[in-house]
């Protein structure tokens, strides 16, 4: 849970860094798994450097991964930040080639929810370092920069920014309205997400979330994957009986995530 200075931050400014949130052990496993699914997932197109790898990480042959949706030190701080209904949508992996663009990760300002990413090495401001534009998760601001910010057309590194340097461990959460970038990343740059969702209320929200579900059964096909799908079925069935993930399954089947995937 986060302290109340973290709680104010995020609200604030629309982030929090949490540090050394995975022991060595865990990251250690965490490596493996990535390195191992990232490998399987592109045999038929191995990283050379020149194109970005995605990944969801829910399947059984990666339990560690599988696992940090509900992971408490990760999901009871998407509750107490958008309420105890909050939707746990994916866990993924990445292989990042150079730079990030400045952008928010929803397409609508009714939309929204948090991200928690983290790398598996360590990033600061001219290496790829995740970098957050504060406030940018409100309005009137929000908006002003979406129509800004194409005529600014600023470098990414000039574009006024708070850098989340990271060392292998820390997590930093953000809300995903907020505008954010990467600059002077390697050509193998490894970032991991867990990605929450609000509990959509107003037919606004609803409507702006059932078109990110169709939107995200497009990714597999974006990054190279077509025949694979977004949810692996072993999270689907829910062995484990978990009360939390039956209760995101069925509020994000009446949102149409498993219909459009």
């Amino acid at each position: 849970m986060l302290t109340e200075q973290q709680y104010l931050h995020f609200q604030t400014f629309g982030f929090v860094a949490l540090r050394q949130v995975f022991t060595s052990d865990e990251f250690k496993r965490l490596d493996a798994e990535f390195n191992s699914a990232l490998e399987a997932a592109y045999r038929h197109a191995p990283y050379d450097g020149t194109t970005r790898h995605w990944v969801p990480m829910m399947g059984p042959s990666t339990p560690v991964f599988a696992s940090l949706l509900e992971d408490a030190r990760i999901c009871e701080v998407a509750e107490q930040l958008y309420g105890e209904d909050t939707l746990g949508i994916i866990t993924d992996a990445n292989r990042y080639v150079g730079d990030t663009r400045w952008h928010p990760d929803t397409g609508s300002i009714h939309q929204f929810g948090v991200k928690f990413a983290f790398y598996l090495e360590a990033v600061g401001p001219e290496t790829g370092a995740l970098r957050i534009i504060p406030g940018s998760h409100k309005q009137p601001f929000h908006d002003k920069l979406k129509q800004a910010m194409p005529e600014l057309n600023m470098n990414i590194q000039d574009v006024p920014a708070y850098i989340c340097t990271s060392e292998p461990g820390d997590v930093f959460a953000f809300d995903l309205r907020c505008f954010h970038a990467s600059y002077g990343g390697s050509d193998d740059r490894r970032m991991c997400t867990c990605v929450y969702y609000n509990n959509p209320k107003t037919p606004a929200q609803e409507e702006t979330t059932r078109k990110q579900a169709k939107n995200s059964a497009k990714t597999p096909t974006s990054f190279n994957r077509p025949d694979d799908p977004i949810y692996d079925p072993h999270w689907l069935a829910n062995p484990e009986g978990s009360a939390k993930r039956q209760r995101w399954l069925d509020r994000m089947r009446e949102l149409g995530y498993f219909e459009a995937a």
